[in-house]
């Protein structure tokens, strides 16, 4: 038995070995009839093998072919490989089964044909071996395939494919990835397919992914053959994704559609086109169909209601609407970008709504057509703002010139100001004509430019015939544009305006032109140009101005001529002007130059003739890269007269390459004299009139400037004439706009004469607006600085420095010093009220719309009225909503005055508020106008609020309160005796009636004075009238009680005072004096009240009459008179000058004087009104405390006189007799009903 099993087991062994090792030592080559024979019948075609064979069975069944072929010779459809090397499964084998573990073909060349009725020339298969059984577990390809079309005779090739993928089944079960090339670019493609469920078709999906070319393909659908015809339905995407490779700016795109295709034509449905960046894509949709064969082609119609061309062209979703003129190049860029198919194609696009620069454009169409090679328009038509429609047509390429056509062009706008102001990208025309514009002609384009023959345009009422031809700049060439036009009537404007939106904004000048204009008349800015002929031409060698010359109705002619030598850099331009007013030559020259038109329109229109020269001249310079330029203007008008020469050494490459940027470098010089018989002319023609004003007569102007274009400028300037003479010498930069330490400007300023009321918006009488000024100017940036500043302003000295930023929000900083400050214009130019009458509206002031500081301080400051502080200072500031007069401090009367204001805008008008404080002020030394505190020391609080939209209103809203202390107070005019004086005239019986006591009182009434130790008065102010009540001022001797008021608005003062004593009469009946003063301030009239005074002394008469009548029926004796006490002087001596006063009342009743002799009637001298003029409503009076009463002393009995009549009983009147009562103070205003509630006051 073991012998059995060790014969088996070595038999086996030797078959292994026989198996492994047997097939080396074959020859495979020997049996290729017979593979070759097999092969035929199992596939079904002729196989043959050229090259070696070879075959394994161990350790895996393989078979390794070289050059291999199926197909006949003459088959356009068969397969070659350079090499097939198969391994088999043995396993599989062992099952019956056909399994391939791998398979690897290599220099595959597979040729398909199509025969003209679109059958593959591929012979069935009529072989024994079933290819559905065959599954491959890996299988790795490489090679070509080419499909020949007999139809069309044409060949589809795809190169260096290599592929490795797994086959189920022969018959289409197979999936794998791999890559080719086709038309120099490689794909990379992934492939996938399965036999349907009926059998009878192949279902795949074929994907191409983005290689070398942004472009994608997915295929996904049935193929099938019926009677070897293909057949296919499914899906087609074709995508391209640029941004994604390279970085390109072209947009993306993406076509889906439902194809079903045969094998002579394709029906295309559901198609969708998306093209750019998917938020912003322009989308449609449509359908259309393929034709193959030996013409093929694609026709494919899509629309879509709505497209955003705006947001198409926008990079940035988030911008807004972009100008058209921007768009449009993206648009035609949409041509460039569309992709490029192998086939024919015509292409229908409409729309009915495109949005482009926020307008719509309505009712597109477009047919554009494809030769495989690039894509041209055929038509195209459109209705855009304006009730403007667009329509090109019949477009044909040029014979002999690639990438040309021609087309006509016709449009018509009824509206084409609101075209171009759509094409300009504006809200709305800032000028609408609304006429209608016709534009026609022959188009031709080409990648070299585009011309316009046969070109006629209507716009505005005129017709413009000839030729437009503009050539594009390329490398070998430059730009060059050449139109001729002619029209009997022409709107410069609305032509300039089309002209510049069909340029766009980014144009350029291009590098040759040449213009003929004939127009025979022209309308510029609404003046009529009669004739305007123009020939010009400019080349890289030369510029030549054959002749321009302009002409107007009314005797104006603008005639010129020139030829520049641009390689010499020589030549001359002259250029003359006339005409019969200086304003028919600034209408000629605005076209051109609209500046100096601006300049020219602000001296008189119609002053007389006028002549003007301008000589540009260029010729050879010291230097050989140099050249010598030079403009002279001449001017000569009754108004005035002057030149202005300049002159330059650019250099000569310069010119010749026209480079301004290097013009501009070069070094420049100039200079200019004018003279004007009236001053305020020359001052508008420079823009200075707003600034300073010239009086009756000639003022002249001359100035020099040197140095660099915008680079700093030596300058030195002088003005003077009629109330003028200023000059300034320094340097300057007037193009240095940024604020940068480079940007600095400094000139020495000086002003002997000026009158800036126009820059303070002030009267020329205004003493204020007359200036002498010296000054360091410097400007840096936006700030102007003024150093050593010393000037004369209204007859003042002012020094100091100052600080100004000119930008948006202003601001002043600086100090300054005066000799002598008035305040009251300070502080109305300040509000706005200077140069303004009271009741109109207050002007700008210096409220808000700067921020800073200023600090003042001067030696002398004048307030309201004629007081003054000396010295007085403070600071005014704001900070752009507000302006402040803080820390105000001043000596005045040997005490200190101090104040702060407060003004700022609101919505009522200007707000005031105001603070007030004097301290230990020599009380004489407060006055208002022609009144006048009496002498003491006088200290005063007060706060004032006001609110309104003029003076008037300011004043009359004018409201607060306040206190004054007076301390060692002297009243003149109120002298206590007055009172023993009228006592002792009515003993007597000089006071025969109120006339002669008036007579007698008044003078000794006025002659002295009234000492009060101390007082507080108390005041309000409301609606712009001062109100004191009724306040008692106790002295020594007698009583005052005073009252009034001053109405500032009317400019009245109410001044009432009684003089009461307290030396005679009892508690409840005293003699009183009443004082009335009205008036204005500079002239109060002053009156004597002696009612009181009277009545009180006829009482005591019948009094004493009463009791001496008593007495003598009693028999007693009579009583003694009683005698008025005097007290002792209380004013200065009487005046030896005046008689009147040197008699005192009690010399009229001395010893050997008749009593009954009326005395000479005085001389009445009023006394000069002085007393605060401080004026409150009514309120409840403080009483000052009273000394005590001092009863009188006795005196000596007076000598008897002569004895009267009898006596006659007289018997007093029933009842005591009464004083008549004081009247109350005078009231100038009626009292309001229901007065207006007062503003809060604010400290």
């Amino acid at each position: 038995m073991q012998t059995t099993l060790l014969g088996l087991a070595i038999a086996f062994i030797l078959a292994l070995v026989a198996a492994l090792v047997g097939p080396y030592f074959v020859d495979w080559n020997q049996f290729r009839p017979q593979f070759e024979a097999e092969a035929s019948k199992i596939i079904g075609a002729p196989v043959r093998v050229a090259g070696n064979l070879d075959a394994r069975l161990l350790p895996a069944p393989s078979l390794r072919l070289k050059t291999v072929s199926v197909g006949g010779a003459n088959d356009l459809g068969k397969v070659r490989a350079a090499s097939l090397d198969v391994e088999f499964s043995l396993s599989s084998l062992m099952r019956a089964e056909w399994r391939a573990t791998e398979l690897t073909v290599n220099g595959v060349s597979l040729d398909l044909g199509l025969d003209p009725k679109g059958r593959v020339d591929w012979s069935p298969s009529s072989g024994t071996f079933n290819l559905a059984s065959l599954a491959i577990d890996r299988l790795n390809l490489t090679g070509r395939i080419a499909l020949h079309d007999a139809a069309s005779r044409s060949t589809l090739e795809l190169n260096d494919i290599a592929f490795s993928g797994d086959v189920r089944s022969l018959a289409g079960a197979i999936r794998g990835d791999g890559n080719f090339m086709f038309d120099g670019n490689r794909y990379p493609f992934r492939i996938s397919s399965g036999q349907t469920p009926d059998g009878n078709g192949i279902r795949m999906h074929f994907n191409i992914d983005p290689g070398q070319r942004p472009v994608s393909a997915d295929l996904d659908g049935i193929l099938s053959f019926e009677a070897r015809a293909l057949r296919f339905e499914g899906a087609v995407v074709l995508a391209g994704t640029p941004g994604q490779r390279g970085g390109s700016d072209a947009p993306a795109w993406r076509i889906a559609a439902k194809v079903k295709s045969d094998y002579s034509a394709a029906r295309l449905d559901q198609v969708e086109v998306s093209y750019g960046a998917e938020d912003r894509a322009l989308k449609l949709a449509g359908n259309g169909d393929l034709r193959f064969g030996a013409a093929p082609l694609l026709r494919a119609s899509l629309t879509a209601r709505q497209l955003d061309g705006d947001k198409f062209a926008a990079k940035d979703s988030n911008n807004a609407n972009v100008e058209p003129v921007r768009v449009l190049p993206a648009m035609r860029a949409v041509l460039a970008g569309l992709p490029q198919i192998p086939i024919p194609a015509q292409l229908e696009l409409a729309s009915e709504q495109i949005m482009l620069g926020g307008r719509p454009l309505q009712d597109i169409s477009a047919e554009l057509q494809s030769d495989a090679k690039s894509w041209t328009v055929r038509r195209l038509e459109f209705r855009a703002p304006g009730s403007t429609r667009v329509s090109m047509s019949g477009a044909s390429a040029q014979a002999g010139v690639a990438n040309s056509f021609k087309t006509g062009l016709n449009i018509e706008s009824s509206d084409p100001d609101a075209l171009m102001t759509w094409l300009q990208g504006r809200s709305d025309a800032a000028y609408r004509n609304q006429k209608p514009l016709r534009l026609r002609g022959d188009v031709t384009v080409s990648p070299a430019g585009f011309a316009i023959d046969a070109m006629k345009v209507e716009i505005d009422g005129g017709t413009v015939e000839g030729r437009v031809a503009v050539v594009h700049r390329e490398a070998t060439s430059g730009s060059k544009v050449e139109a001729q036009l002619k029209a009997e009537r022409l709107d410069l404007d609305a032509t300039a305006s089309f002209i510049r939106s069909l340029a766009g904004p980014q144009a350029e000048w291009p590098d040759e032109a040449q213009l003929s204009l004939d127009v025979g008349r022209a309308i510029s800015a609404g003046q009529e140009l009669r004739p305007l002929l123009a020939k010009v031409a400019y080349t890289p060698k030369d510029i030549v101005l054959e002749r321009v010359k302009v002409g107007q109705p009314d005797n104006v002619t603008l005639d010129g001529s020139g030829n520049f030598d641009r390689a010499n850099a020589t030549g001359k331009l002259a250029v003359d002007a006339t005409a019969a007013s200086l304003g028919r030559l600034a209408a000629v020259v605005q076209p051109f130059a609209p500046a100096l038109a601006a300049r020219l329109g602000v001296l008189r229109a119609d002053a007389g003739p006028v002549r003007a020269r301008l000589v540009l001249d260029l010729g050879k310079g010291k230097a050989a890269d140099r050249v010598s330029a030079r403009a002279a203007l001449d001017l000569d008008t009754p108004q005035l007269k002057g030149n202005t020469v300049i002159s330059a050494t650019p250099q000569v490459a310069a010119i010749r390459a026209l480079d301004f940027d290097a013009l501009t470098r070069s070094d420049v010089a100039a200079e200019a004299r004018f003279s004007a018989g009236e001053g305020n002319a020359l001052l508008a023609l420079f823009d200075l009139d707003h600034v300073i004003a010239a009086g009756a007569g000639p003022v002249q102007i001359e100035g020099t400037v040197s140095g660099a274009w915008r680079a700093p400028l030596r300058l030195k300037v002088r003005l003077w004439g009629a109330g003028l003479d200023a000059d300034a010498d320094g340097t300057a930069e007037p193009w240095a706009r940024e604020a940068t330490k480079d940007a600095k400007s400094s000139v020495s300023l000086r002003v002997r004469s000026a009158d800036i009321s126009p820059l303070l918006n002030l009267k020329s009488s205004d003493p204020v607006a007359s200036i002498r000024l010296s000054s360091r100017v410097t400007l840096a940036g936006d700030r102007l600085i003024f150093d050593d500043l010393d000037s004369i302003v209204a007859g003042s000295r002012l020094r100091g420095r100052l600080a100004l930023t000119l930008a948006d929000q202003k601001s002043v900083e600086g100090e300054i010093g005066l000799d002598q400050i008035t305040l009251a214009p300070i502080f109305a130019t300040a509000i706005g009220a200077a140069g303004h009458d009271a009741t109109e509206p207050l002007g700008a002031g210096l409220t808000g719309a700067w921020r800073g500081k200023v600090t003042f301080e001067a030696l002398h400051g004048l307030l309201p009225g004629g007081a003054e502080l000396q010295p007085v200072s403070g600071t005014v500031k704001s900070d752009g909503q507000s302006l402040t007069f803080d820390g105000i401090k001043g000596k005045i009367g040997g005490g200190e005055a101090t104040a702060t204001i407060d003004v700022r805008q609101g919505g009522n008008g200007l707000a005031l508020n105001a603070n007030v404080q004097l301290s230990g002020v020599d009380a004489s030394a407060l006055r208002y106008r022609s009144l006048a505190m009496p002498k003491g020391r006088a200290s005063m609080q007060m706060t004032l609020l006001t609110q309104g939209r003029s003076a008037a209103a300011l004043t009359g809203a004018l409201s607060g309160s306040g206190t004054v202390t007076l301390e060692g107070l002297n009243l003149p005019g109120l002298d206590p005796r007055a009172f023993d004086t009228a006592i002792r005239a009515s003993d007597s019986g000089q006071a025969t009636d109120d006339t002669r006591l008036r007579q007698i009182v008044e003078p000794v009434l006025a002659a002295g004075a009234l000492s009060i130790a101390s007082a507080q008065i108390p005041f309000n102010i409301r609606d712009g009238r001062i109100r004191v009540a009724a306040t008692t001022l106790a002295a020594n001797g007698a009583n005052a009680i005073v009252s009034g008021g001053y109405d500032i608005p009317a400019d009245q003062a109410d001044i009432r005072a009684a003089l009461a004593s307290t030396q005679v009469g009892t508690a409840t009946s005293r003699p009183e004096i009443q004082l009335l003063a009205i008036g204005t301030p500079d002239g109060l009239s002053r009156s004597i009240d002696i009612a009181a005074l009277s009545s009180w002394l006829a009482v005591r008469a019948i009094d004493r009459e009463t009791k001496r009548l008593d007495a003598i029926e009693r028999g007693e004796p009579v009583p003694p008179p009683i005698p008025a006490a005097v007290p002792p002087p209380a004013g200065p001596a009487p005046d030896a000058s005046n008689p009147a006063a040197a008699v005192s009342p009690a010399d009229a009743l001395a010893p050997g004087r008749d009593p009954r002799r009326v005395p000479a009637k005085p001389k009445i001298v009023a006394p000069r009104p002085s007393i605060t003029q401080s004026i409150i409503p009514p309120i409840e009076p403080p009483v000052a405390t009273a000394p005590s009463v001092v009863p009188p002393a006795p005196v000596a009995s007076q000598p008897q006189v002569a004895p009267l009549p009898p006596p006659i009983e007289v018997k007093p009147l029933p009842g005591a007799l009464r004083p008549k009562p004081l009247r109350p103070p005078l009231s100038l205003t009626p009292q309001v009903a229901n007065p207006p509630p007062r503003p809060a006051l604010q400290n």
